[in-house]
């Protein structure tokens, strides 16, 4: 749960809706996106070096508890990415943060981005593993970035907090989140570091700041969910991109339908002043 996740070359990165975001959630094209799962996942371990170490460093991991030597289907798939998501070395989770949040721009950007495989299996456990009553969580974070922020973001990348506050503050040099999510699924018993009490927050949830404080170690954000928004969506499937209607309809906003970067800042320019006009 490194605070090197969000590490980035700029001095002051924004908090905003990460329009570049790949923020694909798979609706209605699972079945079929695992069913080339197989393939993406070879072609991608042979293109990447950094992915095909830490997916083999944790498939040994792995393999000691299990009786047979590779996964069978797509749920260990699964366990096996988290494992390989959350490992510190080689820091794969650094790379593939990095490409997540650009791999949204265009096709030309997703074309070359190099860990579909395991957006879509941490995007399906995101989905999958979340408890049936939806309870929200209070999560922690530390990062050694400042940002500039608006009242509304999205992480625009899989984010690892804590349920731990003290786990959390191990972390922080800069900024300390304190989150209250409804979307994030607990991993603890999925990672490597288990103790960690991990929670995955998806890159698609939206979050409202209430409020921002400066203390003596730094500055504490409190902010709170205000549910999902994707842009993309079944790209792999060659299925386009869709807007954001769950959000929209908690405002009681219109089936608009954008697309991909576009339909983000058009979004969010209405979304904006509907909050503005609101509040």
């Amino acid at each position: 749960m490194g605070s090197d996740e969000m590490s980035t070359n700029k001095s002051n990165p924004e908090l905003n809706m990460a329009c570049y975001s790949l923020d694909d959630w798979y609706k209605g094209c699972m079945a079929s996106t695992e069913s080339h799962l197989t393939a993406l996942i070879q072609n991608e371990l042979s293109f990447s070096k950094q992915y095909n170490e830490a997916w083999n460093q944790v498939l040994i991991l792995w393999q000691t508890n299990q009786s047979w030597l590779n996964p069978r289907n797509v749920t260990e798939l699964s366990e096996v990415a988290i494992w390989a998501y959350t490992i510190e070395s080689p820091p794969l989770h650094r790379a593939f943060n990095a490409a997540t949040c650009t791999a949204g721009k265009g096709p030309e950007e997703y074309g070359h981005y190099p860990f579909k495989s395991l957006h879509f299996l941490l995007t399906r456990t995101s989905r999958l593993r979340r408890p049936k009553n939806h309870k929200c969580a209070k999560v922690y974070r530390g990062v050694s970035v400042e940002f500039s922020v608006r009242n509304h973001f999205r992480f625009g990348q899989f984010t690892s907090t804590s349920l731990d506050q003290n786990m959390a503050k191990k972390f922080q040099s800069v900024t300390f989140f304190k989150l209250f999510t409804c979307k994030g699924i607990e991993i603890s018993e999925m990672s490597i570091f288990e103790y960690e009490e991990e929670v995955l927050v998806p890159l698609y949830e939206i979050f409202n700041i209430t409020s921002i404080k400066d203390t003596s170690k730094g500055k504490m954000v409190v902010a709170k969910s205000m549910g999902t928004c994707s842009f993309h969506n079944c790209a792999f499937m060659g299925k386009g991109n869709t807007a954001c209607p769950e959000h929209q309809g908690a405002w009681g906003y219109g089936e608009h339908y954008f697309s991909g970067v576009n339909g983000c800042r058009a979004f969010l320019q209405d979304f904006l002043f509907i909050v503005h006009f609101f509040t």
